[in-house]
């Protein structure tokens, strides 16, 4: 750490320019503001240094006086310097280093570079930038005319090449400190102890320990003279025992250690005051900057009101010509008036139908998202559903397995493609509550890899799943969510990564008797992720650059990760390295399920269950979709009976018992929901699931309301049918018994 006189500098520098260079510009007004300035800050009474500084700023910018305005920033970055406020304090200085680059003679250009080193020095310890700044400022500095200055910046610079352990670099411009300074008379040094001490540590270097123990006692005469510079006798006692230490003296090291201790608890006192004050100081500066911005804004308020005012005038005095020439002309201005008004009674009327037409756009975008899904999905469910039930005919030849293959592989990416479109659309607007339910995060975690199998063979991966059986089995989660967002992650992992590995990780972080927190880890051995392009890859539409060639998929995946992870109350961090692989995790905190839910939850997961033996009645429009469910149905083990719109399904169900309906919501003669609700009328026990291509969270209460027991998106997932049909057959007859 070094000794810092800036605002000496640049206070000294500024009263001096102002006064003997004459090709500025005067302003008594700015001079005697920067002169307040000045002096406030030598009373330590910063507040008001700083407000009258703000001040000078403003009328410089006024007066449009480039070296007023580089002045003005200069003080008040020396200011904010001085209270450690270095983010503003560069800010300013480095506006003061602008402005002073478009005057003629650049002269406060020595004493801006030396602040601007001295930030760069405290601030992070960027030793790098500081010498460049010092050796700028030393090129620049008046030797003759400004000594101590040059006498200053010369052994802030000495000081950090000796602070990076460069003495030979520092050696030639320590000659040339020692040089100067016996040319400078005693009313005017500033600095003899810092030449002392760091003459010191050049010979401690060296080894010359008796220059040294002289050098020291040089130093420690000139600082009993200098009482203000506390931490001085700090740095003269580390430097000292140091030297001690090296050449085995351990006695006087530890006897320059003890001084050292008892110093810095001086230095401490003293920061500790300077910091309370500080802080004060900090509060009201933040007070006085909200209301100069304040005053700002209001300012600008009042220049848009008198502009607006004169808009007005010169309106008035058009319209006042206007009517002067109406008095001249009143029959051709009775003309041009009727004319005028059939005009604007055909805007209004334009007018009035443009606003009927917004606001029916207004509402068909509202139903968009509804329709859509619905429109997209319904399709999809019977390309996607007849691709799967030809890939189960085992008949087929290898061309037509690989078409078919192929028609899935396009099915599925399609599918994708349209829930992610459509996710992403509904984030913001849909519901933030989540939907709780027992799950068993190991069962889920399984189901979820086993369903990217066929991708991850496909690119020659392995999936891995890492579970700790230390976590709870069953957790109160929103299962759709956490699915959704694995999914996501996962697919991801699969899309960058050829003959690699990905891991699925689930850790406990802490359990107590209620409640569970545990991380989510997804990781993967694939490409990874450019360091300039980690901050955009949670944007929409957002992709790994365009140097990979084999780039697919819409960019939204991550996105919709981002953001349900935020819904469920965490944070998604990543890590990644170019060419090692990619690393996802966040957090949750989960509470551990009651026993009456793990029986509920184990009927919804039954282990070695492929088939369920039960009476189904199918209530589908869509002919494809017949066929489709018709199968799905048939492959887990279920009997089932089609009709095709809602009162064939009343019909049927006055006069034959089923175990369970599966209901399409958009049918034609009675949609679903009607159905529902006359069958709910003399039938109250037999389950309906409904069937819909539209969002769940726009159709789920209107279905409960109806008497809907459950309700499942399509396209159909074989897996997702059977588990919804046994949980609520398994419902249903717990719910009888009782």
């Amino acid at each position: 750490m070094k000794k810092y006189y800036f605002l000496f500098i640049v206070f000294i520098s500024y009263s001096s320019l102002s006064q003997e260079n004459v090709s500025f510009k005067k302003n008594d007004s700015i001079d005697y503001l920067l002169k307040t300035a000045e002096e406030l800050s030598y009373k330590n009474d910063m507040y008001k240094a700083l407000e009258y500084a703000f001040k000078a700023v403003s009328y410089a910018h006024e007066v449009q006086d480039n070296y007023y305005i580089s002045s003005s920033y200069m003080i008040m970055g020396t200011i904010q310097h001085e209270i450690i406020d270095y983010k503003n304090a560069k800010k300013n200085l480095l506006k003061s280093l602008k402005y002073t680059e478009k005057t003629k003679d650049k002269i406060l250009l020595p004493a801006i570079l030396h602040s601007l080193a001295n930030i760069y020095y405290d601030d992070n310890k960027d030793f790098k930038n500081a010498l460049v700044y010092y050796k700028r400022a030393l090129e620049l500095t008046n030797k003759e005319r400004y000594p101590d200055n040059y006498q200053i910046t010369l052994h802030n610079l000495i000081w950090t090449y000796m602070d990076l352990n460069k003495f030979d670099e520092a050696r030639p411009y320590l000659k040339k400190a020692d040089s100067i300074e016996k040319t400078i008379p005693d009313s005017l040094q500033v600095d003899r102890s810092s030449l002392f001490l760091l003459k010191a540590r050049d010979y401690s270097n060296n080894k010359e320990i008796g220059k040294a123990e002289q050098a020291f006692s040089e130093s420690l005469k000139q600082l009993e003279k200098e009482s203000y510079w506390v931490k001085g006798k700090s740095y003269f006692y580390d430097y000292r025992s140091q030297m001690y230490e090296n050449i085995g003296d351990y006695f006087k090291a530890a006897q320059d250690l003890k001084k050292l201790l008892k110093n810095e608890h001086k230095v401490f006192e003293n920061a500790k005051t300077k910091n309370e004050e500080i802080a004060k100081f900090r509060f009201k500066v933040d007070e006085y900057e909200r209301k100069l911005e304040a005053a700002k804004r209001e300012k600008a308020l009042l220049l848009d009101i008198d502009k607006n005012n004169k808009i007005i005038i010169f309106i008035s005095s058009a319209a006042l010509l206007l009517l002067i020439g109406v008095l001249f002309f009143y029959f051709r201005a009775y003309r041009s008036k009727k004319k005028i008004s059939e005009i604007l009674e055909v805007k209004n009327t334009e007018l009035h139908e443009a606003k009927a037409q917004a606001e029916q756009l207004s509402k068909i975008k509202s139903q968009f998202i509804s329709t859509i899904s619905h429109e997209l999905r319904t399709p999809l469910y019977g390309v996607v559903g007849i691709s799967s039930i030809l890939l189960e005919n085992s008949t087929k030849s290898e061309k037509d397995k690989k078409l078919i293959d192929s028609l899935k592989f396009s099915a599925d990416y399609l599918l994708d493609l349209v829930n992610k479109v459509l996710k992403i659309s509904k984030l913001d607007s849909e519901k933030k509550e989540l939907t709780r339910t027992p799950t068993d995060l190991f069962s889920l975690s399984q189901n979820i890899l086993q369903s990217f199998e066929y991708q991850a063979q496909k690119k020659d991966n392995e999936l891995i799943l890492e579970h700790d059986h230390s976590i709870p089995k069953l957790v109160n989660i929103d299962a759709l969510r956490i699915s959704e967002v694995l999914i996501n992650l996962i697919g991801n992992a699969i899309k960058f990564t050829d003959k690699g590995k990905i891991w699925l990780r689930i850790k406990p972080l802490s359990i107590d008797t209620k409640t569970v927190r545990i991380r989510y880890e997804v990781e993967d051995t694939g490409i990874g992720v450019p360091e300039d392009q980690k901050e955009y890859i949670f944007e929409e539409f957002s992709q790994i650059g365009s140097v990979y060639d084999n780039k697919q998929g819409t960019g939204l995946g991550l996105s919709i990760v981002k953001n349900l992870v935020q819904v469920m109350g965490s944070q998604i961090h990543f890590e990644s390295k170019k060419g090692v692989g990619s690393k996802f995790c966040f957090d949750l905190d989960l509470e551990i399920a009651d026993c009456l839910n793990d029986i509920v939850n184990d009927s919804k997961n039954p282990e070695n269950t492929d088939s369920i033996y039960a009476k189904i009645l199918v209530a589908e429009d869509n002919k494809v979709n017949q066929l489709v469910t018709k199968n799905l149905l048939k492959n887990i083990g279920c009997n089932c009976t089609m009709v095709e719109n809602g009162l064939e399904a009343v019909q049927i169900l006055k006069n034959e018992t089923f175990d369970l309906v599966l209901m399409d919501i958009n049918m034609p003669v009675l949609d679903g929901m009607q159905a529902t609700l006359k069958i709910r009328e003399f039938d109250t026990t037999t389950p309906i699931i409904a069937l819909t291509a539209s969002e769940l969270s726009e159709v789920g209460d209107e279905c409960k309301k109806a008497g809907m027991n459950d309700l499942i998106n399509k396209p159909l997932n074989k897996n997702d049918l059977r588990d919804a049909i046994h949980k609520n057959l398994i419902i249903n007859s717990t719910e009888n018994e009782i």
